[in-house]
């Protein structure tokens, strides 16, 4: 082997190295970390439906104001990321913080917290499950309400 050839292995084999020290997103099941939700959900519009069934549409700007629809209206607000969870707050509703799951590629499962700051845990039923508009939805169950 040439010193050419080895000096393209060693940066293949350094190139690997810096790959794999990049932080991986959540995979499917796993809590977000308030890094991961910030890139996945800023600038998006999240459609989704509720455990009951109800559908909602959320668009989530880049400068931490929302947008809210679902069939009984329209809100305002913002939302942010505080201790690792996401939260929503509206102009004319209550809003709260929810520990963030990902389900495949585009589908965020959102669940209400128990206990307050730093000893809260997320409950074991899911409030509300989402998917970028954009993009295919990979939630476990397909959504069966479109806007």
């Amino acid at each position: 082997m040439g010193a050419q050839a080895r000096r393209r292995g060693a940066v293949l084999v350094f190139l690997a190295a810096a790959l794999a020290a990049v932080a991986v997103p959540a995979a499917a099941g796993e809590r977000m970390t308030a890094d991961e939700l910030e890139r996945a959900l800023s600038g998006i519009t999240l459609d989704g439906v509720y455990a009951n069934g109800t559908f909602f549409s959320e668009s989530y700007n880049a400068d931490g104001t929302i947008r809210y629809h679902d069939p009984d209206g329209a809100d305002s607000g913002e939302w942010s990321v505080q201790d690792g969870r996401f939260c929503t707050f509206y102009e004319s509703a209550q809003g709260a913080c929810f520990f963030v799951e990902r389900d495949g590629a585009n589908c965020f499962t959102f669940y209400e917290g128990d206990g307050e700051g730093e000893d809260a845990k997320p409950k074991a039923d899911w409030t509300s499950r989402g998917w970028n508009r954009d993009l295919p939805p990979t939630c476990p169950k397909a959504p069966e309400v479109q806007l």
